[in-house]
């Protein structure tokens, strides 16, 4: 659930930072979408991601529902970490490197979320970072590809990129 409260203070955040750029679409977009893709993709996946995956594996793989001791913990845990890199560095590249962060990171997020339904339904794994997950998983891929889409056609075009 922490992705859902860095979506919403990334969101509050860029609002904040575009409002009074709101008769220019492309400063708008482009500051209301990079804290979003830095907190969500960059924070979340260097704290929230690699560093529980792979620093506390056992306990995150109990959370899951999954046997402790698996190795997997460490490859997620790498995964998420290099997505935290670029989404912490899409603040200085934005551009076509923001947007590449944001699509990549939303369709990781489907198909994490995809796979915790299937574990749900299958499995009837109900553990609280199983489950909860789904709904944590969706609705922040969703929120990055309308962003994606806003600013892919009201600032990267407009910029040249």
């Amino acid at each position: 659930m922490i992705l859902l409260v860095l979506l919403a203070i990334g969101l509050a955040i860029g609002f904040a930072r575009a409002y009074k750029y709101r008769d220019n679409k492309a400063v708008f977009y482009e500051r209301l979408f990079l804290p979003v893709i830095f907190l969500t993709v960059g924070i979340n996946g260097v704290f929230f991601g690699f560093i529980p995956h792979v620093f506390f594996s056992d306990k995150i793989a109990e959370q899951i529902g999954w046997p402790v001791g698996n190795p997997f913990q460490l490859e997620v845990g790498y995964h998420d970490g290099c997505w935290g890199v670029i989404g912490l560095l899409s603040a200085w590249f934005k551009g076509g490197f923001a947007l590449a962060a944001a699509i990549g990171f939303a369709l990781f997020l489907l198909l994490a979320g995809w796979e915790h339904l299937r574990e749900t339904i299958v499995n009837h794994n109900y553990a609280s970072y199983n489950f909860q997950f789904i709904i944590g998983d969706y609705l922040p891929a969703i929120a990055l590809l309308v962003l994606a889409y806003l600013y892919y056609r009201h600032s990267y075009n407009k910029n040249g990129n």
